[in-house]
């Protein structure tokens, strides 16, 4: 995920990833504004104007003589693209996507069907041409822009103006889902291939087959994030016994982590 440019934003950034983390506000409260000062080396200001964008993140709460404290996570911003990709980026990623999945479930699937149904000539041509721009594509980065505008193109196509206007929200689902996801040449392949399945099925306005395909793609996308997770290596391991502020972080991001699960 690519840092963002400017000073403020980076400052949310990195506040926003440690937190995430468990890196910072371990007793689930942020520490004093002259302590984070100091750590940033920035001012008061800054750091006033950084907190606000997370509190209208969600992340954290901030009222008199109690300071900012963590919000649990069922309280933050999920369907963010900031706040998705520290989600994904964080160890909390192998229950996100859990979540991440079965929302596409809900989604996508019935999208399908309805553009089978209902979409012009013109949207099914987006989308048998976004499929044509994935199999060509000669490097990661357009593949997956190929890829964004296929599932796009599919719920511009569903004709149901409610379904179009979570293409916002698909666009971040597909962002974790594509920074969990193995890339390898196998996997690609079988990606493409039931790609093409769903885009026949559209392009002979079968919407049941176009349903039941999108729901394959999306269960062959589960096996492709498992494996990734599965085959993630691990982090390097100090020398010695941990800290004890080193097991208070592990413990801070694994209850986050299992907050996020039952959220």
């Amino acid at each position: 995920m690519a840092r963002p440019s400017n000073f403020h934003a980076h400052l949310v950034d990195r506040l926003g990833r440690e937190i995430v983390s468990g890196q910072i506000g371990l007793g689930g409260t942020l520490p004093r504004e002259d302590e984070l000062t100091a750590h940033f080396g920035v001012s008061r200001t800054v750091i006033r104007e950084a907190t606000k964008t997370l509190q209208a993140l969600g992340l954290i709460v901030t009222g008199p003589r109690v300071g900012s404290r963590i919000q649990p996570v069922s309280a933050w911003r999920l369907l963010d693209p900031q706040v998705m990709g520290w989600i994904t980026d964080a160890d909390m990623a192998s229950g996100f996507q859990r979540d991440l999945l079965e929302l596409r479930g809900m989604i996508e699937p019935a999208a399908a069907g309805l553009a089978a149904e209902r979409g012009t000539d013109e949207q099914i041509a987006e989308i048998t041409a976004a499929m044509a721009a994935m199999v060509t594509a000669g490097d990661k980065r357009t593949h997956e822009l190929a890829d964004f505008r296929f599932h796009e193109a599919i719920l511009e196509a569903s004709g149901n103006l409610l379904l179009i206007q979570l293409k916002p929200i698909l666009e971040a689902v597909l962002k974790a889902s594509f920074g969990l996801s193995m890339h390898d040449l196998e996997r690609t392949r079988a990606s493409l291939a039931i790609h093409g399945v769903v885009t026949d099925a559209i392009v002979a306005r079968d919407p049941e087959r176009a349903r039941r395909t999108m729901a394959e793609l999306i269960a062959v996308a589960r096996v492709d994030m498992e494996s990734a997770y599965r085959t993630k290596p691990e982090a390097p391991k100090s020398a010695g016994t941990p800290t004890t502020d080193q097991r208070e972080t592990s413990n801070a991001a694994s209850r986050r982590k299992v907050g996020l699960t039952r959220a």
